[in-house]
């Protein structure tokens, strides 16, 4: 081998050699700009990822409730706040035929009564007690009215409404129905069942007066609620009656106030959140 050939052969190594360092300097580049480009991409994920998560979680905090106490210490009284009674008797839930109407009763002190009736559910009677006695410290004139009616009461009363209605003009087959928006049918009263009762009277006089007022703001810490309001009348099918009170229960009766529901509503809600 002469010596150009010598020559051409050292430059053509030479330049093998530069190729492969090019090669390879040009994949390094290669590599660190994909790594570094897929940091890019990834960090912001990462960011939204977590930050989306901590906004979930405070979004799940934030609509989270209160846990509901399982009791409540009202004057004297300690009042377990998970009770409830839900019972629903109304037109188009009667009592069944063999219902116990008195199986569970007991009687309430003469000092508490304003009427001629003196029953209400045994269970029911250390809420009201509670109630009554905490409002009269409060100097508070209430008391019981109208509490747990037999069935017969209960059609006396009827028959009494449909014989005024038809008194007042009202055609006999239209009386009955007329009837029941004031007095339930027989087997369709909650004061069948002890756990409601009419309070001082029975009459619209008593939106005006303190008790009322009272029971408004306070009624629900005892576990009842107004039964019958003029908003509710198209559900529950009676007219406003300010001064009948039904026992559902402490946590159950804030509940039902704070979502503006009558006891048909209310069961109706339960039931569909429940299957979820």
């Amino acid at each position: 081998m002469n010596r150009r050939q010598k020559a051409i052969l050292r430059r053509n190594l030479f330049l093998g050699f530069i190729a492969l360092v090019l090669v390879a300097l040009i994949g390094i580049i290669v590599f660190v700009v994909s790594a570094i480009n897929r940091k890019t991409t990834e960090k912001p994920q990462n960011k939204d990822t977590s930050s989306l998560q901590s906004e979930n979680s405070s979004d799940t905090s934030s609509k989270e409730e209160p846990e509901e106490p399982k009791t409540v210490q009202l004057g004297e009284y300690t009042l377990d706040a998970t009770y409830n009674k839900l019972l629903l008797v109304n037109g188009e839930n009667p009592l069944p035929d063999d219902y116990d109407y008195e199986g569970n009763l007991t009687e309430i002190p003469k000092e508490y009564i304003k009427g001629s009736l003196t029953q209400i559910d045994k269970d029911v009677w250390v809420y009201l007690k509670a109630m009554l006695d905490n409002a009269r410290k409060e100097g508070i004139d209430i008391g019981v009215w109208s509490p747990y009616r037999s069935y017969n009461t209960q059609k006396m009363l009827f028959e009494k409404q449909v014989n005024k209605q038809i008194q007042n003009g009202v055609p006999k087959e239209q009386a009955e129905d007329k009837a029941a928006t004031i007095v339930a049918r027989p087997g369709t009263s909650e004061h069948h069942t002890g756990l409601a009762l009419d309070i001082n009277c029975a009459n619209s006089s008593f939106e005006k007066t303190k008790a009322y007022e009272w029971l408004k703001q306070n009624a629900e810490n005892y576990g009842f609620v107004m039964r019958y309001s003029e908003e509710k009348q198209p559900i529950t099918g009676v007219i406003h009656e300010s001064w009948h009170w039904r026992f559902v229960g402490i946590n159950t009766a804030k509940k039902m106030n704070q979502l503006n529901m009558c006891l048909e509503e209310y069961l109706e809600y339960i039931s569909k959140t429940s299957k979820h």
